[in-house]
């Protein structure tokens, strides 16, 4: 490494500088690169691994994919599964493992100008500190080097920095405690026949990971649910009976299907008119969803009878799975309800404390654990920008770095749109009501507000940093190349961006919808959980290549071969770059 950091360091500042190598920071180098083959980059990752959530370091047995075979790869490297992996498929959706070797593979296979993107990344190099100084962005490093550069982007994501509850007796405990981030890492310890485990959070992750032990045989498996949260997450079936799909996912990511979402970023039509503004389309709007929902939870049989709490992972409210309550997963595994239902125990109780042996929840209920395993969120501050340059970049921050003013004018800027959102989807007026948690919560930073979910509305010109992967939505690595592209054409100056003021009007728009579309989750600026299609369609036309969503139609599925040379035909239609990539 001491080599590749001499490598780096010279007189001249780097071309860019990408924070993270994850699946957006490995889709912005390739990206990049291909346009500017012979530029400078550095990629700085924290870990000692490329791949972030799927590097090799994090993978478990019985990890299984979110998204199917066609539609989680990158458009230019086809993945392909060896005869074990095929064996472990269902309904496309295939064994994680696959696709952290498939990211070795990619970034070892191409090569730019003599240099693979491998050799552009430098592990165990957190970014401590990023300060903007004449023009260029200083990057210090927890190795206590420091990067200049012209241009930035943080990739960094929203996986990076485990959200691990404060409880009392924490340190009393003296068992294995562990984040669902390190639950690879230690999977070997835990994944045994005299195992007592205790999994707190209800999200999907959870769920996996309860699988998983209940899969290898664990001798004692107890899975709690805070009663003061916004409860358990839904799980969509993998299957649809439509042959054309082959999997829901598929089924799902369609343009048709972007119409039902009540979603800012879909196009008014006359269709959307009638679903959300006759009385009729509304009905048949309901009728739609609520089809899904009993879907997905008579599959589950949440109500069957048994002494295990199963029937403790019914998610919470009317309609649950169209508000995202608490987020969704696809069950990818053909006996996940059953087994659960059998080896797992559900509580929906808030914890007490921790004991040296253990946890007792708020009713007495004690539960001995030789490993506490927390699949509890992640943290979405950017710790390398003090508070205030966060608010200012568009990033959520403490109250206390915001300015009265400011949130004011925010404030004004939501509330005008907001009135326009109603307007536009009458359903977005009367949600359901849902579980208040007790004690009430602090109050929430400033949420995200970067115009396109990529870029701060700060005057800045050209535009010299960007930030990718900060969107909570359904399918990553189509999104990652995506937003590849429209911010790299931005950077580059070929995409202009509005002025300030089109752009706060445009983030307050999309927060107001967000804050109405998504009531438990909205309020962070960048939930956009269903609306993968309509947003990456919005970003591709910002870049006047609307064939995209043009050759996909109504029914087609999005899938990353759509995106087959985008970015050569990109390179078409502006006349530039310096040289194409080999493999």
């Amino acid at each position: 490494m001491a080599s590749a950091q001499a490598r780096f360091h010279n007189s001249q500042p780097l071309d860019l500088l990408i924070i993270g190598a994850g699946i957006y920071g490995i889709q912005a180098a390739r990206t990049y690169l291909t346009i500017h083959a012979t530029h400078n980059i550095l990629i700085l990752e924290a870990d000692d691994a490329p791949g972030g959530v799927w590097s090799k370091k994090r993978m478990y047995p019985q990890f299984i994919t979110q998204s199917p075979l066609d539609i989680w790869e990158f458009s230019d490297k086809p993945l392909s599964l060896n005869d074990e992996e095929a064996k472990n498929t269902f309904h496309e959706h295939f064994p994680a493992e696959a696709f952290a070797r498939y990211l070795e593979e990619y970034i070892d296979g191409h090569i730019f100008d003599g240099k693979s993107l491998r050799s552009c990344i430098l592990c165990n190099s957190r970014v401590e500190k990023l300060i903007r100084n004449d023009n260029v962005w200083l990057a210090t490093t927890s190795t206590k080097n420091t990067y200049t550069a012209r241009k930035v982007i943080d990739a960094t994501g929203l996986t990076s920095l485990p959200k691990i509850p404060k409880l009392d007796g924490s340190f009393s405990f003296r068992g294995l405690q562990l984040h669902s981030r390190d639950f690879g890492l230690h999977s070997p310890a835990i994944l045994i026949p005299q195992t007592r485990i205790v999994i707190i959070g209800g999200g999907k992750s959870a769920g996996d990971m309860a699988y998983a032990c209940a899969k290898a045989g664990v001798k004692e498996i107890n899975w709690v649910i805070r009663r003061s949260g916004n409860g358990p997450a839904a799980y969509i079936p993998a299957d649809v009976p439509i042959k054309k799909y082959g999997n829901s996912n598929a089924a799902f990511h369609t343009t048709i299907m972007s119409s039902i979402l009540a979603s800012v970023y879909v196009p008014e039509t006359w269709w959307t008119w009638f679903l959300y503004r006759t009385f009729i389309g509304r009905f048949v709007h309901k009728l739609i969803w609520k089809g899904l929902q009993l879907d997905a939870y008579s599959r589950a049989k949440y109500d069957r009878a048994n002494e295990t709490g199963f029937k403790n992972l019914k998610p919470d409210g009317d309609m649950s799975m169209f508000w995202q309550v608490a987020g969704s997963g696809v069950n990818q595994r053909p006996d996940f309800f059953d087994l659960l239902a059998e080896r797992v125990h559900v509580y929906r109780q808030d914890i007490a404390r921790l004991t040296p042996n253990g946890i007792i929840l708020a009713d007495g209920t004690s539960l001995a654990a030789d490993a506490i395993i927390y699949a509890t969120g992640w943290l979405s501050t950017t710790p390398y920008l003090d508070p205030k340059t966060a608010h200012a970049l568009g990033h959520t921050a403490s109250l206390t770095a915001t300015d009265d003013d400011d949130d004011d004018r925010w404030t004004a800027l939501e509330n005008q749109a907001e009135t326009q959102i109603l307007q536009r989807f009458p359903i977005l007026a009367s949600p359901p009501p849902f579980p208040t948690p007790t004690p009430s919560p602090p109050p929430p930073p400033s949420p995200f507000r970067l115009y396109r979910s990529i870029f701060p509305t700060a005057p800045c010109s050209p535009p010299s940093i960007a930030f990718l992967g900060r969107t909570v939505l359904a399918n990553h690595t189509y999104t990652a190349e995506v937003q590849a592209l429209y911010c790299i054409s931005v950077l580059d100056g070929v995409t202009p961006l509005p002025s300030q003021y089109d752009m706060e009007t445009d983030v307050a728009r999309v927060n107001a919808w967000m804050k109405r579309r998504y009531p438990t989750q909205g309020g962070s600026g960048n939930f956009l959980f269903f609306d993968v299609v309509g947003y990456t369609d919005l970003l591709l036309g910002d870049l006047d290549m609307g064939y995209v969503r043009e050759a996909r139609g109504l029914w087609g599925p999005m899938r990353a071969g759509a995106l087959r040379e985008m970015v050569e035909r990109y390179l078409g239609r502006v006349g530039r770059g310096e040289g194409k990539k080999v493999v």
